[in-house]
């Protein structure tokens, strides 16, 4: 799978979808769309989940200030987001972002829980049992800020792709654990230009977050930082044909 993946060209992932360059809700399924329209790489996304147990797309933990953990997906769907979407359930998220031949991946964030670290789990291997049962684990690359979210989704299939977001294990443990790769913020590599470098001789992927300025876009490709999460694809995209 990583070298089905692997290419020599830089790959931008939508952070959020790309709902900033076009007025769009962030995380909604305009958004989604709207990546796979542009054809980027990956369109990234955050999962959580309802006190009835529904898996919701959503950053934060509170949605129109109230905590998602904490309630029904019945009260917190009363409220729409800006562009009239319902709060997108995972498995409407995935049906949509996987019906068509698009190449764009989905980039997807199992958040930690604000309320019960054992929620965490729960949620992995419900994820994990969606992505099965739908038989599209070839669209999905597994992100986490949480080292044992993504050891429990190698347990679960060990062909997943996960990639660590946090920046605080070095590259032997990332390798021991058997992930695929780092997806670090961009300062971890402007400020240590050897983690790159020393990651990719050890075979993994190499990705960084959320990446904005384009001064900063290009020193990342020269430290061949491969997989760029913005919120301007379109942009990029763009000086990436130039």
């Amino acid at each position: 799978m990583n070298q089905a993946i692997a290419q020599n060209t830089t790959k931008i992932i939508a952070h959020r979808g790309a709902w900033k360059e076009f007025g769009l809700p962030e995380n909604s399924i305009a958004s989604l769309n709207k990546a796979i329209e542009l054809g980027t790489y990956g369109s990234e996304f955050d999962v959580r989940r309802t006190k009835d147990g529904i898996l919701v797309i959503c950053h934060d933990p509170t949605y129109y200030g109230d905590t998602i953990e904490l309630n029904n997906y019945s009260d917190l769907n009363k409220h729409k987001l800006s562009n009239g979407e319902e709060l997108p359930k995972l498995v409407d998220y995935f049906k949509n972002g996987t019906q068509s031949n698009s190449k764009t991946l989905l980039i997807c964030e199992i958040k930690q829980s604000i309320t019960d670290n054992n929620l965490d789990k729960t949620v992995t291997q419900e994820v994990m049992n969606l992505v099965k049962n739908m038989g599209i684990s070839k669209k999905i690359i597994f992100i986490s800020f949480r080292f044992e979210i993504l050891e429990w989704i190698k347990q679960f299939d060990q062909n997943a792709i996960v990639l660590y977001l946090e920046g605080d294990k070095d590259n032997n443990a990332i390798a021991a654990a058997k992930f695929n790769g780092i997806n670090y913020h961009f300062d971890d590599y402007l400020q240590k230009h050897n983690i790159s470098k020393e990651a990719i001789e050890k075979g993994l992927m190499v990705g960084s977050w959320t990446v904005n300025d384009e001064n900063t876009f290009k020193d990342l490709i020269s430290l061949n930082v491969e997989y760029i999460t913005t919120n301007y694809p379109s942009r990029f995209l763009q000086i990436m044909s130039k």
